[in-house]
């Protein structure tokens, strides 16, 4: 059976694309690729199966292994999570010796397309801190979503924000920018937001 160029793009796009990496197994590279793209690290072995489009079991495999190679650590850190928490972080440890090698290769790495869902509707409970002076249960993003945006835009919230481009529309990212209290460079990113929700 032959594929033509298109049909093959669609596979890779579908399948996702997990070149060899020497030293290190199929699994191994698609976690160790996942952390690569998470710079601010994974909260559980579960988070890091979800990025890397593996079972947990097979996912708390590799992290032990990559672990014991020195090419993963492990850090506890107060995260503020709707409430101040300390987690253990996963990461990828950049540090590493053998990460300049490895780095391109991991970028080579394509994971499978998610499945479009639907825009989430309430603030998930890990940002409710950004909406201290509001009772964040009854914010809903079809009918606060400018509010929401501003809010995001003025407390810079990394977490916050890249939730914010899945969940906000970009009438809402509009409607935050035209708010005379944000900064020049916060007004500039909620139209960069708004274009990118565009897309």
């Amino acid at each position: 059976m032959r594929l033509s160029e298109r049909q093959f793009e669609q596979l890779r796009l579908e399948l996702g694309v997990a070149p060899r990496v020497d030293g290190l197994s199929r699994i191994e590279t698609r976690v160790l690729a996942a952390l690569a793209r998470a710079p601010r690290g994974l909260v559980s072995v579960r988070a890091v199966a979800r990025r890397a489009g593996v079972s947990p079991t097979a996912a708390g495999a590799a992290v032990r292994s990559l672990t014991g190679r020195g090419l993963i650590r492990k850090e506890r850190e107060w995260v503020a999570s709707g409430r101040a928490r300390e987690l253990e972080l996963i990461r990828a440890d950049v540090t590493a010796p053998d990460w300049p090698e490895l780095a391109p290769r991991l970028n080579a790495v394509r994971f499978p397309a998610e499945p479009t869902e639907t825009r989430p509707a309430p603030v998930p409970a890990r940002l409710r801190h950004l909406f201290w002076n509001a009772d964040p249960r009854r914010l809903d993003v079809s009918t606060h979503g400018g509010y929401i945006a501003e809010r995001l835009l003025s407390s810079q919230d990394l977490d916050g924000l890249a939730w914010g481009l899945q969940a906000l529309t970009s009438a809402d990212w509009e409607q935050a920018a035209g708010n005379r209290g944000l900064s020049v460079r916060e007004r500039a990113l909620a139209q960069n937001l708004a274009r990118s929700a565009e897309a």
